[in-house]
């Protein structure tokens, strides 16, 4: 069953400007394309990555399905109900937490406070608000922290409460638009955690992120946008399996400089070049049988001492470079 159904969705950003005080000319108006023709579906019961560079749509789509902004063209359909046609519906059915949380909660109240303010405006059931508020405090592991002033939260105890919010009625559906943004390895991981146990709860997830690797670990499909454009929407395992034909090389030396990288990437069957670390080079080639040589040669007529040789297993983000051009 499909919590989501998305067909050719466009979504057009306007903006104007007028001339006619220098010029003498009518107002300017420009399109800009943030959603292209954009179609998938998400499984009910699932957790559905949307990837791509900057201003490859990911929030744009994010507040689409949440019913923040109105698609120009295209049908939607979210947990049975179309849009626009049903919003009212839908709104009650989802949960949203944006990466802008922090503009829209109270920082002179507490979390308790703010989950009670936002507990009203959702049409929680009074007798059952403190209920409900500790249990998603437990859930996010912010009980013994609901007291303190959300000024003095830190920004994962910020981004705990944002998922808090979200769950306060009892939604089908959440959309995580960059949840964690800004977080450190551990308290991403605890994110992640918190992501998977609603899942276990019967719930369905939207979650955009900048990080590869995370949404490799943590996501049942993953859907890769580059302006506004669907360039794949498969499974972490599937998304190597594209990128298999391109084997990935991994060359520790003892110096590296952008002279050399250039060369390399003159060299042909070498799709990108990119340094991973100080003296470490990750090379994406066509056949590696074939590039290696080249590259080697290439690195020895430069004096350049080659340490260690490695051929690594595709990762998501080597499939993500690939399809999306280099651009993260």
């Amino acid at each position: 069953m499909n919590s989501i159904i998305a067909s050719e969705i466009v979504k057009k950003y306007r903006t104007s400007f007028s001339l006619k005080r220098l010029f003498g000319k009518r107002e300017i108006v420009q399109e800009n394309l943030a959603l292209d023709g954009l179609s998938f579906s998400v499984n009910s019961g699932e957790i559905y990555g949307i990837l791509g560079p900057n201003g490859a749509g990911k929030t744009t789509m994010i507040k689409v399905l949440a019913t923040i902004l109105l698609p120009d063209a295209g049908n939607l359909e979210i947990l049975g109900y179309e849009l626009p046609k049903h919003e009212s519906k839908v709104k009650e059915k989802i949960g949203l937490a944006l990466g802008e949380y922090e503009r829209t909660f109270q920082w002179r109240i507490t979390g308790r406070q703010n989950l009670q303010f936002f507990a009203s405006l959702f049409g929680v059931p009074g007798e059952i608000t403190k209920d409900k508020i500790d249990e998603t405090l437990a859930l996010v592991g912010l009980q013994d922290k609901a007291d303190k002033m959300f000024m003095e939260y830190s920004t994962g105890m910020k981004h705990r409460l944002a998922i808090a919010r979200a769950l306060l009625n009892d939604p089908e559906l959440l959309l995580f638009d960059e949840p964690t943004a800004g977080l450190d390895a551990k308290t991403s991981r605890e994110v992640g955690n918190m992501v998977r146990k609603l899942t276990k709860k019967g719930k369905t997830i939207v979650y955009t992120t900048h990080r590869l690797e995370e949404a490799g670990n943590l996501c049942d499909r993953i859907l890769i946008l580059d302006k506004g454009k669907k360039i794949a929407e498969e499974s972490p395992g599937n998304l190597k399996k594209l990128a298999m034909e391109t084997a990935i090389l991994q060359l520790d030396l003892n110096q590296v400089d952008d002279e050399i990288i250039s060369e390399i990437r003159k060299i042909e069957g070498v799709k990108e070049v990119y340094a991973t670390a100080p003296n470490t080079l990750r090379i994406q080639c066509d056949a590696i049988n074939g590039a290696v040589y080249p590259i080697l040669d290439s690195i020895r007529s430069k004096d350049i001492r080659i340490n260690q040789i490695n051929s690594l297993t595709p990762s998501v983000e080597d499939v993500f470079l690939k399809l999306t051009g280099g651009k993260a």
